[in-house]
């Protein structure tokens, strides 16, 4: 039978494989359906969706938080003669990403009010994204993990391209040449671990049981944050993303946001500090630095900002300079607030693009000079204006300010005290330019001739749902940190 025996005894003897597989093949049914009934189509991506966090969900309930290596480990010979093999698995940080990556998509689809054009295409690609996001964030074969890195580029390119707005086509192609040249640099350094390996071997697990050379290490470090600082993005990789987000439809821009940024600070991780650590150790302070720079660039850029969905890209760019910096300090502690930021953002920021493109439809207008005093007139997207941005920008009882802090502690161990101090700018200057924003936009009197109208129930939904993990974390964040514990211990490059 080929390849389709190992691959039916593999989806027959774990979940996992079958997390991956059924975005794979509702896909193409996702696209046939749509020709006929766009409603239809809708409500099937919904669904399996749907289904696919709540597989995630149960997978989550058998993972063992105490248990060493990798979990639910499943295998088969892809192409032995090339050395190509399937390897899946998971640990403490591909767990958190697999939940966050299918809830995220959920909410995406939830979110998909106002495509009126080719659906099925439009469905279709989005639960092709989502294969390739659970397969990057599952993957234990450095093959298998860029071929679906390079999955989830193509069908983004459309989604932004053909389903954006004015000027999506810049945006779009601005977007593939930027990713591509990082994953053409990732791939060397892949392909470089291949050939000094001995035997040779794509394995992740086996490859951080060989090691490599230290100053090959340096070398494939550097390329490495190379092809991840672009999809992170962290400064000077990180022009594409303003377009991106901005032009993408609302919910490509919470995908692009909340999760496909992940796949960097992931890859930076599983690939960098798990793989070539002494080089990431060595490199460590450059990284810092360009961390704490880019945390306080991006906020002094969206303080600048009138267009409320520029400032959130630019959010973006600051809060994932946490994540650079956590992977950086290279403490189990930190590499724990790195992935807990990685988490936080990602449901916060879905709400905030959630909440530009209600102004978007609702207003007509994302101009933050124009939208002042919506409270009276929209009290529920105020209410989800005023609850994002007091999480995103680190406010105690909220996920955002665990994240923030856990990182902030962390970086104390880093021998220049003097990052700490700017660091602790750059959170001032965020918190500035959301109390900036709120005071103008909900607590301000009405702008004259402004025309809003506010959101149903039914669409106050995807945003009541990422509200869940930001004040269940943010009161309790030892439910994610205790998954992320012996995973980030295992890694961990400092003491």
């Amino acid at each position: 039978m080929g390849l389709l025996e190992p691959l039916i005894n593999l989806l027959s003897g774990s979940i996992l494989p079958l997390i991956l597989f059924i975005p794979i093949i509702a896909s193409p049914i996702a696209y046939v359906v749509g020709r006929r009934s766009a409603r239809a189509s809708k409500i099937f991506t919904i669904a399996t969706t749907d289904t696919i966090f709540a597989t995630s969900l149960l997978l989550a309930l058998e993972f063992n938080i105490n248990g060493s290596g990798f979990q639910f480990v499943t295998a088969f010979a892809w192409e032995p003669r090339f050395g190509l093999n399937y390897i899946q698995g998971l640990d403490g940080i591909s767990m958190a990403m697999l939940i966050l990556s299918t809830l995220v998509m959920m909410v995406a689809a939830q979110s998909s009010t106002h495509i009126n054009e080719g659906e099925g295409s439009y469905f279709a690609s989005l639960l092709l994204v989502e294969a390739g996001l659970i397969g990057v964030f599952t993957s234990l074969d450095l093959i298998l993990f860029f071929v679906f890195w390079e999955i989830v580029l193509i069908p983004m390119f459309f989604l932004i391209g053909r389903w954006g707005e004015e000027g999506r086509t810049y945006a779009a192609i601005k977007f593939f040449v930027y990713t591509q040249l990082g994953s053409s640099i990732l791939l060397v350094s892949i392909l470089v671990m291949y050939a000094v390996s001995s035997p040779h071997t794509f394995s992740m697990i086996q490859l951080a049981a060989q090691g490599f050379d230290p100053l090959l290490q340096v070398w494939l470090a550097i390329g490495i944050f190379i092809g991840c600082g672009v999809k992170l993005p962290i400064f000077p990789l990180h022009n594409w993303l303003p377009d991106a987000h901005v032009k993408a439809p609302t919910p490509i821009s919470v995908v692009l946001a909340a999760i496909l940024l992940k796949m960097g600070g992931y890859g930076l991780i599983r690939l960098g500090v798990s793989l070539v650590p002494q080089g990431m150790m060595t490199l460590s302070p450059l990284f810092v630095a360009l961390a704490v720079f880019t945390i306080i660039y991006a906020a002094m850029v969206a303080l600048a900002q009138s267009d409320f969905k520029v400032l959130v890209a630019y959010t973006s760019i600051n809060h994932m300079s946490f994540v650079l910096l956590g992977v950086a300090i290279g403490t189990s502690l930190a590499l724990s607030g790195a992935v807990f930021q990685m988490f936080s953002h990602g449901v916060i920021v879905s709400i905030l693009f959630l909440v530009s493109g209600m102004f978007k439809y609702n207003a007509g207008t994302r101009e933050i000079p124009r939208l002042t005093g919506i409270s009276t007139k929209a009290p529920r997207i105020s209410s989800l204006l005023i609850f994002s941005s007091l999480a995103a920008f680190g406010l105690p009882g909220f996920s955002g300010f665990i994240a923030e802090f856990i990182v902030i502690i962390s970086s104390l161990s880093v021998p220049q005290y003097v990052w700490t101090a700017l660091l602790l700018f750059g959170v001032a200057l965020t918190a500035g330019y959301f109390i900036w924003t709120l005071n103008r936009v909900a607590f301000s009197p009405p702008a004259r001739g402004l025309e809003i109208k506010d959101i149903t129930l039914s669409e106050y939904a995807p945003s009541l749902i990422m509200a869940v993990p930001i004040i269940l974390l943010g009161i309790f964040p030892s439910l994610l940190l205790e998954l992320l514990r012996v995973s980030t211990t295992a890694i961990a490059f400092r003491a």
